[in-house]
């Protein structure tokens, strides 16, 4: 082989050693990421993507910028993230909700199994149900049921919309319990915890993202969380559990991508989450808005979605829901 032709073939080999990490698997990213949230600034889910991004953003090595989506009930972002090119470039924030919504609303452009690729989940807030301190049902739990018994259709409980986690909550706490409460949804998912401070219902269901700022500061009471073991911020608050009532609902909040993506960059995407969320700025961050850091990997965190569309799944069935 002579000179001429060894060195056609190192220059070759040389610019194919470099191309891009998508193609040749070498270095990713090489530009900022564009972070999508689905709801308005302000949101549970706004917050928890730009603590998110600010965590996760020094192992990725390049800037992840928030950029809100709102629309449809988080639709029009989460079907941003589920047809952008999957080259790793565009990711966002799935709520727990999106599980449900093909149920609930006709036309869903995509399927959360099928459209996304989830590359972790980061954080999780439990359903809890709030009374004002020193109202009437200011007691226990226990209480509050027998009351709902004698009195059916009584009380009344605020909640964020009809058939959100908060409603699905009060559903399968009304059929453990064999209760009827009256329900006054408001939209949005945040109006309960004003509406009780006002005296308008007797009661909200809402996850801790909700409630922990206002029970911190001696306003309300929390009388059951909905954790299988007490919630760990709050570990004085009892169990729907240990008051006979298998209730066991949360919000939770997963990273995700476009279906497509490169084995190599969920596995980039999967350490980077797990890092981010595993300091202590990013746990105490969360701690303080109500919810707990708690980071599964791709696959366990699809599993835990695959299992709580389960539970939507039989109050739908049970109710007879049908998509709007």
């Amino acid at each position: 082989m002579g000179k001429k032709t060894i060195f056609w073939v190192l220059s070759i080999f040389l610019s194919i050693s470099t191309m891009p990490v998508y193609i040749w698997g070498q270095s990713y990213p090489t530009r900022e990421i564009e972070f999508l949230a689905a709801f308005a600034p302000g949101s549970g889910n706004d917050a928890f993507s730009r603590l998110t991004a600010k965590f996760t953003e020094k192992y990725v090595g390049k800037p992840i910028v928030v950029v809100n989506k709102p629309g449809g009930g988080g639709m029009k972002g989460y079907a941003m993230v589920a047809n952008a090119k999957p080259d790793g470039y565009t990711i966002g924030l799935l709520g727990s909700g999106i599980v449900a919504q093909n149920y609930l609303i006709k036309n869903v452009p995509y399927r959360y199994q099928k459209s996304f690729q989830i590359l972790s989940q980061v954080d999780y807030s439990p359903m809890g149900l709030s009374v004002k301190k020193g109202g009437p049902h200011d007691k226990s739990l226990a209480e509050l049921i027998q009351k709902a018994k004698a009195n059916p259709e009584s009380i009344k409980v605020g909640i964020g919309g009809s058939w959100t986690t908060q409603d699905f909550t009060r559903a399968i706490f009304e059929e453990q319990t064999k209760i009827k409460f009256i329900k006054v949804p408001f939209p949005g998912g945040e109006g309960g915890i004003p509406a009780l401070l006002g005296g308008h219902v007797d009661l909200e269901i809402g996850p801790a993202t909700h409630w922990a700022h206002l029970y911190k500061a001696g306003k309300i009471n929390v009388l059951a969380v909905a954790t299988e073991q007490r919630y760990p911020h709050f570990p004085e608050i009892p169990t729907f559990r240990e008051m006979g009532a298998d209730v066991v609902f949360a919000t939770v909040h997963y990273v995700a991508g476009p279906k497509g993506l490169p084995e190599k960059i969920v596995n980039f995407w999967a350490d980077a989450l797990r890092k981010a969320v595993a300091e202590k700025g990013f746990k105490d961050a969360a701690a303080n808005m109500g919810a707990v850091a708690a980071w599964l990997g791709p696959e366990d965190a699809l599993k835990s979605m695959v299992d709580l569309e389960k539970k939507y799944k039989l109050v739908i069935d049970k109710y007879g829901i049908k998509p709007d």
